[in-house]
């Protein structure tokens, strides 16, 4: 729930609707302080009893929801009395008044009252029984609000309501559509050169890792629904239908450039937001880690011998890797006495002397494959893009005998090895198009990588 970020959007708005400044007064600071206690519990208790309200309606869909259920809840929470509770809901039940001005007649302005919809829960009427009560209009509006989520795991949601307005034929609803995605668009972005720029945001950094493949399918889908859009706008179907609509709209100044300057104007966001996710990726990938590093199973294995994992963890793994029956023979413990003879072998005090103290560690095996690719693979993109399909291919698999394929798809993770000036290599994905069988016999599927210059390489 995002009660806070509702609340705090609307605050200094209700303080201003409440002020008693007259016209022409004195400029003065706002207090900072507001009324009251400013322990959060009574905010609390209305919050967490309109959420009640509204889930217990979805659940039961009856004409009132009791309230024995959160008062329950509330009580042991908060450590309130049944009266306290009442007393919050009859606070959300009461109207208060708000007044308005809109746009009248000649341009004059007009006072708008509202009241009755400020009330955010209903009691039953002819009653005084305060056991029972249900949310008011206003008050599930309340509560989907404080749910819009403002994440942009979301934005491809939002991205096709613009296809769909154009299937409606709600053309009036597109450039309004595009104005909340583009505020998006920019608010991920910003979140994005934030991130380049401060690279300490820890939380922000595990965020945008755990997430990196998530964030590029929704760039992905955002960009496929407004070129579907776009492109249905297009068709002959769809301008008799715009035109049709254009004659009931007397008056309206509204183009067909108008919708699509819309997607365009869309199409070019994403395009910003994508160059500059790409240099994000590149930035994450480029951290201090090991790409693909040999991970040493025998080592794994002593380690669970002598510090056993937790039971669950145990089940967990035996149900999902574990014989799938009892008449599978269970491995003896006698199978691990050659690895640990060979770690005591490892840990053994015998010293080595070498003639030579000035012997030079040799080069590690992704040194040795940019040294046997690195001009050829450099080479390939001055002509064009190149894709991991096309690498293995090419059969840039192997060094001295060496399976150097964790190299490769490293070279993909951190392009800068190719070209140590870090200028304007960039990687893409071609979601599912990664489908080919290696020399040893096993197949690589799924999203394909492709290495490329950015646009502005010379």
């Amino acid at each position: 729930m995002e009660w806070p970020l509702l609340l705090a959007s609307t605050a200094r708005l209700i303080d201003l609707h409440d002020s008693d400044r007259t016209v022409g007064g004195s400029i003065y600071s706002p207090d900072e302080r507001r009324r009251g206690a400013g322990t959060g519990l009574w905010l609390d208790v209305g919050t967490r009893l309109l959420q009640y309200l509204y889930e217990r309606d979805l659940e039961s869909n009856e004409a009132w929801v009791p309230l024995e259920g959160i008062i329950s809840e509330l009580t042991q929470l908060h450590d309130v009395t049944r009266e306290d509770i009442i007393f919050v809901a009859n606070y959300l039940a009461t109207p208060t008044r708000l007044i308005t001005l809109k746009d009248g007649e000649n341009d004059a302005l007009q006072r708008q009252t509202y009241k009755r919809e400020t009330a955010l829960i209903e009691w039953p009427r002819n009653t005084n029984r305060r056991d029972r009560c249900r949310l008011s209009s206003s008050g599930t509006k309340a509560v989907l609000l404080s749910q819009a989520a403002q994440n942009w795991l979301y934005a491809a949601d939002d991205a096709s309501k613009v296809e769909r307005a154009i299937d409606y034929g709600a053309y009036a609803d597109v450039p309004q559509l595009a104005e909340g995605l583009i505020s998006q668009i920019r608010r991920f972005s910003k979140e994005i050169t934030l991130l380049l720029e401060r690279q300490h945001m820890e939380d922000l950094l595990r965020d945008f890792a755990k997430h990196r493949d998530d964030y590029m399918r929704v760039i992905t889908e955002v960009q496929s629904s407004v070129e579907a859009a776009s492109e249905q706008f297009n068709t002959k179907q769809a301008k008799e239908q715009y035109s049709r609509w254009l004659e009931t709209e007397a008056g309206n100044s509204f183009t067909p450039y108008t919708v699509t300057q819309s997607f365009t104007e869309i199409l070019q966001a994403i395009e910003r937001l994508s160059r500059k996710f790409q240099k994000l990726v590149s930035m994450l990938a480029s951290s201090k880690r090991e790409v693909i590093g040999l991970v040493r199973f025998d080592l794994a294995a002593v380690g669970l011998a002598f510090y056993p994992c937790s039971e669950s963890i145990t089940e967990l793994c035996i149900t999902g890797l574990g014989p799938w029956s009892t008449d599978i023979a269970a491995p003896s413990h006698l199978d691990f006495s050659g690895i640990l003879s060979l770690q005591e072998e490892e840990n053994s005090s015998t010293t080595l002397v070498f003639d030579d103290e000035a012997v030079d560690e040799l080069p590690s095996l992704i040194e040795r494959f940019l040294s046997a690719y690195r001009e050829e693979i450099l080479s390939q993109l001055s002509v064009g893009p190149v894709s991991l399909s096309s690498a293995v291919e090419k059969g840039w698999l192997t060094v001295e005998d060496f399976d150097a394929l964790p190299q490769l798809i490293g070279v993909y993770a951190s392009p800068e090895w190719l070209d140590d000036t870090n200028s304007e290599l960039a990687v893409s994905v071609s979601p599912n198009a990664l489908n080919i069988q290696l020399p040893d016999g096993n197949r690589l599927e799924g999203d394909d990588l492709i290495l490329h210059w950015l646009k502005s390489h010379s």
